[in-house]
Formats: C-alpha cells, sequence, structure tokens
C-alpha cells in the first residue's frame, strides 16, 4: 500500500537559483520554481499509512529553507568558496566570481545542485524526520525543475 503527494498541486514548492559548474546552459546563474512530490509505501497502522499533513509539514520545512535562496554545493570539487560568515560568500568557478551576501545563500551537503542531488538532499532529509515509524518500507521522492522536468529517487527503511 501506498500514499502519494504531487508537489505541484499540494503546493510543495520552492523557488530558488543556482548553476552547474561548466555546463554549456546551466553554468549560468539561473532560477527554477521546484516542486516536491513523495510516495510513500508501507503497512497502514489503524486509519493510514502516515497522516499526509505530517509529510506535507516535513516537505514545507525543508522547501521554506531553500526557497528564495542561492542554492550551493559545498562539496562541489569544481567550486572555490571563501566565506566571511557574516557579510558575504566568495564562489570560484572556472573564470566566474560570485560574491553573494551571506543571507542569501544557502550550502548543501551534496556535489552538486542539480535535480538528482537535490532529490537525494529531501530524500535523506524526509527519511530522517521519519526515523523511529516503523510501518515505513520505502519512500520515493521527485524534484522538479519545472513542470514535467525532474529527478526521482527511492530509500528503502
Amino acid at each position: 500500500m501506498f500514499i502519494e503527494i504531487d508537489g505541484w498541486m499540494a503546493k510543495l514548492r520552492f523557488s530558488a537559483c543556482h548553476f552547474i559548474p561548466n555546463h554549456p546552459k546551466c553554468g549560468c546563474l539561473h532560477g527554477h520554481t521546484y516542486a516536491i512530490s513523495v510516495r510513500i509505501e508501507g503497512e497502514q497502522v489503524g486509519d493510514f499509512i502516515i497522516d499526509f499533513e505530517r509529510i506535507k509539514g516535513i516537505v514545507n520545512e525543508l522547501c521554506d529553507r531553500l526557497d528564495h535562496r542561492v542554492l550551493i554545493a559545498e562539496k562541489d570539487p569544481r567550486l572555490r568558496i571563501g566565506k566571511d560568515k557574516d557579510i558575504s560568500v566568495e564562489i570560484i568557478e572556472s573564470n566566474k566570481r560570485y560574491v553573494l551576501p551571506s543571507e542569501d545563500v544557502v550550502f548543501l551537503p551534496t556535489a552538486s545542485v542539480s535535480a538528482e542531488d537535490l532529490c537525494k538532499y529531501f530524500s535523506a532529509g524526509i527519511a530522517k524526520a521519519l526515523r523511529g515509524v516503523n510501518n515505513i518500507r520505502k519512500i520515493h521522492v521527485r524534484v522538479d525543475e519545472g513542470i514535467g522536468q525532474g529527478a526521482g529517487c527511492e530509500l528503502e527503511f
């Protein structure tokens, strides 16, 4: 049995800016409106596998952290990142240099800010929030960076 939440319809969305170093098109600073869809497989306990509102709350919390920010993959070996914690962040990539206000940047513990790595980030965050829920077998997460275009992954519990 499973439950499913469509991120576009349920408004599990955020808008953010990013770039993919050395990519011919995505190497330029640009933004997306992302939607996070979730499917959870498990056994029904009482009335539910898990309450929809609980999942939406977890995903909204993760989205809110990234909304209207510049996303930077702190493990991306193609970047040199300098931080003056309270003032600015300097990012050097190939022949580009970005200096951004610290408050506008979110560093993700990923090697890239692709839809695939954002999917892994959301999957890990959802799994962490659901730790101890014993009736869940698997979670599927899809991160769309526009309608009809995204990446999905699954985690077994």
